[in-house]
């Protein structure tokens, strides 16, 4: 059986000839980029506001962070759970579900009354969110033939950076405009138009005669490969927990002696680097294979990350960072491929939510270890103490044999 999103995408080019432009032409493509894209323009917006928001209650420091981590602990909590509803209901139903679970949830928290039913919204939002990039990271994976999937992935990871970058500098106009609630509101619209856009453009993978998904984590195939995956992308989000969100902004300012503009500088940097490295990334991973990516590139995270502590001057630092972005940018990209080679076609919406739960579940760890081994031993023994999962990870890809399957050379991918 021919599912349409691969007819669509295989009559763009040859596999080999697949650019950028190419990949935008498919409209369903097109819509999960440009609807992930007004997600995260709108939840930019919220991010930095979202703070002085709870402040507004009269609440104090502990506080704010229980409301910021509610919803991350929400969606890890519910990653493990929303698979199976992806396998049985289809993905374009839980996607727009997800996105309007998140609007709702957003307007909510904008007119909530008191602070306790504050952090219950947003714990509601964090669930609407595990369900929607759950459903959209299935649809993706079951409708990109394998052999363009990574240049497909590196499309959406710069559409999910863009929007969210775009959103930051306008949280504090909007705020200061409108009120400190309106991001909330502007986030709900950013839900509610992206909803609209995938219920109106995404399709579902055509079934089998009979095909009926079942769904469920004990059905998966907890085989070495699919564990290597799934630790690769732990290992991927923990650092970026770990390093970008904590150890860097502390370091920055403490030991190297800038200002937050200057940490700003250099996490810009950082993300110019990435975003220029994630095509690349995955022209190279559908042309020479997952593993032949991922194993120079985590071995390249491993090392700046141990030796960044070294960079102890602001030039130092600059260069660390956009030597951080680059090999950020190339273990990113391959992981969601690897999955789509290993997961079975009727459980690619388990196989996700356990793919994002344990990446939520190193996003959370990671700056809690980071943290406290700084305070414990200082900032260089935390950077390379943050690495080992990196090394981890790159044990595990060393263990294992290439995971892409060999493709014809007509750009279709194997079955279909």
């Amino acid at each position: 059986m021919r599912r349409k999103g691969v007819r669509r995408l295989g009559l763009v080019a040859a596999a080999e000839g697949v650019g950028f432009r190419d990949i935008l032409r498919t409209p369903e493509i097109r819509a999960a980029m440009l609807g992930t894209f007004v997600i995260m323009l709108g939840f930019g917006i919220l991010s930095p506001v979202l703070p002085n928001y709870a402040r507004s209650f009269g609440v104090g420091y502990d506080a704010v962070g229980l409301l910021i981590s509610s919803f991350s602990f929400a969606r890890l909590v519910s990653d493990p759970f929303v698979g199976r509803f992806i396998d049985r209901h289809g993905e374009r139903a839980m996607t727009t579900f997800g996105a309007v679970v998140v609007g709702v949830s957003s307007v909510a928290a904008g007119l909530a009354p008191t602070f306790p039913l504050l952090v219950v919204f947003r714990g509601v939002g964090g669930f609407g969110s595990a369900v929607f990039f759950a459903a959209l990271l299935s649809f993706l994976l079951r409708t990109i033939p394998s052999d363009r999937v990574g240049r497909v992935m590196s499309v959406y990871f710069a559409s999910f950076n863009l929007g969210f970058i775009a959103g930051g500098p306008l949280g504090g106009v909007f705020a200061r405009w409108f009120g400190l609630a309106s991001p909330l509101h502007i986030y709900a619209a950013s839900c509610f138009l992206s909803a609209l856009l995938f219920w109106r453009t995404i399709r579902d993978p055509e079934r089998g005669e009979g095909e009926v998904r079942v769904g469920g984590l004990r059905r998966l195939p907890w085989s070495r490969p699919f564990v290597t995956v799934l630790v690769v992308n732990g290992a991927y989000l923990w650092m970026i927990g770990a390093v970008f969100s904590t150890l860097v902004p502390l370091f920055g300012t403490e030991d190297v002696g800038l200002r937050l503009s200057g940490v700003g500088l250099g996490l810009a940097v950082a993300t110019a680097t990435e975003l220029v490295s994630l095509f690349p990334a995955g022209k190279a991973t559908d042309r020479y294979g997952r593993r032949a990516v991922l194993i120079p590139a985590l071995a390249g995270l491993a090392a700046i990350t141990a030796t960044f502590g070294l960079a102890g001057s602001p030039a130092p630092f600059m260069v660390a960072m956009a030597v951080l972005g680059v090999a950020s940018g190339y273990s990113g990209v391959p992981p969601a491929p690897m999955l789509s080679d290993v997961a079975p076609e009727d459980l690619k919406g388990s196989a996700v939510a356990a793919f994002r739960f344990v990446g939520d579940l190193g996003f959370v760890a990671g700056p809690l270890v980071a943290g406290w081994a700084a305070s414990a031993y200082g900032f260089r023994a935390s950077f390379a103490i943050n690495a080992l999962p990196a090394l981890l990870a790159l044990g595990l890809v060393l263990s294992i044999r290439e995971t892409m399957p060999l493709l014809p050379k007509t750009g279709e991918a194997p079955g279909f």
